[in-house]
């Protein structure tokens, strides 16, 4: 029996070789050990089957086979954290049960070595246990009768192949080229265009940029590493990395650290914490460790972190995300949606698709090919202003701030329609649903739309063209509007369950929010994400920041706009209640 440096006790089984550095003929006569032992061991499960096992050898002896081959052939010495994770990955390959791990890991803590090492194990073992006649018929290993393959992701190009770097070194090492070259494996090492490292038993592992602009598509791996897996977007990991596995249902693993802002790895990490806390999944799929757990076994780190904490400050954001695994959420998203809904949302207030009696004022984003049409209307009364404040503008003038509660009533979408010459009178005909006083109109690309609606509505229509500036107004105003409690929403039982709704609040929790200068920057995740709900939304809420004349907007009768009386009856007596309600 025989104990690693943190006193953890070994198998008797497995010849522990630990950080020592040996001889070529030293690590070939413990690679022979190993191998018999091992053969030994598993043939007395496959030769005296009983109860528990049925002949087979149990998914928990393989893991521990291949965990150990994963420290004898790198020569290191998995601290207890790392080797719970290493064991989960094994398993998950295993077992093939295509399930998606998340670690959080402290910054130099160990991560990236930690995998590498694993997936360099696996990438030699698999293969050779696929082939022992033993396993001739184990679904678990015969996938890997021709090779593990991996795909290894990263923000950029430069950090996959930073990975790529680890993994090929522990390859490299002494201990891996001895085995290798041992006639029990017979392996050769080859790299190309410094992205891909292969064996000769078919494994392999690429480095593969996962960046907006990269095209990726068309590889099929069995194992799927996200590396800083917080800064690859939503859109990536969806619609490229993820299908990427569905051929061999791959086992997928995201690892990264804290950051501002939600995204995939964020919302992966939360959804295993939930199936675990609702018991739905007996096995762990979220680890996280943050410095202190590393700093118990390595003394070296302790004292590294104690000075990045006097260097950053125990409480600024690089250390708390770095090294606490503290999301400071409230720094690089426009809103927290699961406070928004808790603080903002209204769930007496159903949807209105018809209101003459009371002040609205509508936000429109308008759309081309491949976006929609976003039209919301927000309900106001400038009659019953919340608070009336007053300030010295930069020209040394005092000016008054007067605050109102508004009321998000509804949204119009009119999508797959480019041509803005249909979709006019399919604006006009929703407008008319409401008595308005404003209409705050996007004309970046298209100014007609609001020219046309200047000329034919009876309140005032106000041409918006997005820029930085104007863009930073708006969303500045939203903000102190969320924040203040001001700006509220429909959410009743009937209204969460439209498509709508779900779009509003999707796009408007995937918000990123950054400075430039003195302008907030607000933008969604990447190029093929929407942020049209919230910018008409935007659009609405700063055009009831300061008073407009309300007036008749019935300019056209039809179909959408022509009401009977028993219709247009039980819409204000709906409205009534819900006034009532608030």
């Amino acid at each position: 029996m025989s104990y690693n440096r943190v006193g953890r006790e070994r198998s008797a089984l497995f010849l522990w070789v630990g950080d020592k550095v040996l001889r070529k003929s030293d690590i070939k006569a413990e690679i022979k050990k190993f191998l018999k032992k091992t053969e030994k061991r598993l043939k007395r499960f496959i030769l005296a089957p009983c109860k528990a096992n049925c002949g087979r050898v149990p998914t928990t002896e393989l893991v521990n086979i291949v965990f150990n081959f994963c420290e004898l052939y790198s020569g290191r010495t998995f601290y207890p954290y790392q080797e719970q994770f290493s064991k989960r990955i094994i398993r998950s390959v295993l077992e093939n049960d295509g399930e998606e791990l998340t670690a959080l890991f402290a910054r130099q803590s160990g991560k990236t070595e930690t995998n590498a090492t694993t997936v360099g194990g696996m990438m030699i073992i698999l293969p050779q246990l696929a082939n022992m006649p033993m396993f001739a018929d184990d679904k678990r290993l015969q996938m890997f009768k021709d090779g593990l393959w991996v795909g290894i992701f990263a923000p950029s190009l430069r950090q996959a192949q930073t990975a790529y770097g680890r993994l090929k070194s522990r390859l490299q090492c002494k201990n891996a080229m001895a085995i290798l070259e041992d006639p029990e494996f017979r392996l050769e090492f080859s790299t190309s265009n410094g992205q891909t490292v292969a064996l000769t038993n078919g494994s392999f592992a690429t480095a593969i940029s996962a960046s907006d602009g990269a095209n990726i598509e068309g590889e099929s791996f069995k194992l799927i590493i996200c590396e800083e897996a917080q800064d690859i977007s939503n859109f990536k990991v969806r619609k490229s990395i993820h299908p990427m596995g569905a051929a061999y249902n791959a086992t997928i693993v995201k690892i990264g650290t804290a950051t501002t802002f939600k995204g995939n790895f964020y919302e992966a990490i939360h959804r295993n914490k939930a199936n675990q806390e609702s018991r739905k999944s007996h096995i762990k799929n979220h680890f996280e460790y943050d410095w202190n757990i590393a700093a118990k076994y390595n003394p070296n780190y302790a004292k590294y972190v104690e000075k990045e904490k006097k260097r950053l400050g125990e409480k600024s954001d690089e250390f708390r995300m770095s090294y606490c695994l503290e999301w400071i959420i409230e720094r690089g998203m426009f809103v927290d949606i699961t406070k928004f809904e808790q603080d903002n949302t209204e769930p007496l207030l159903e949807r209105s698709f018809y209101d003459k009696s009371a002040n609205h004022v509508a936000g429109i984003d308008l759309g081309g090919k491949g976006d929609d049409t976003i039209i919301t209307v927000v309900e106001v009364n400038w009659d019953m202003p919340v608070s009336v404040d007053s300030f010295i503008n930069e020209n040394g003038e005092e000016e008054t701030y007067t605050t109102f509660n508004t009321y998000l009533k509804d949204w119009c979408c009119i999508s797959n329609e480019p041509d803005y010459e249909e979709q006019y009178p399919l604006i006009v005909d929703y407008l008319n649903h409401f008595l308005l006083a404003r209409v705050v109109c996007d004309a970046t690309r298209e100014a007609s739309i609001s020219h046309r609606l200047r000329a034919n509505l009876k309140c005032e229509v106000i041409p918006f063209i997005f820029t930085t500036k104007s863009k930073s107004e708006v969303y500045k105003h939203l903000d102190k509007e969320i924040v203040s409690g001001r700006a509220r929403i429909c959410a009743g039982p009937n209204t969460v369950e439209t498509r709508e709704y779900k779009d509003f609040i999707q796009q408007l929790g995937e918000l990123q929010k950054g400075w430039s200068g003195t302008h907030m920057v607000v933008s969604h995740p990447t190029d093929k994400d929407h942020d049209d709900y919230p910018d008409s939304w935007a659009l609405a809420v700063w055009g009831t920041s300061f008073k407009g004349e309300v007036n008749n907007t019935e300019t056209v009768t039809n179909k959408f706009t022509a009401k009977s009386n028993s219709q247009i009856k039980g819409v204000r007596t709906r409205n009534r209640i819900t006034a009532k309600r608030r």
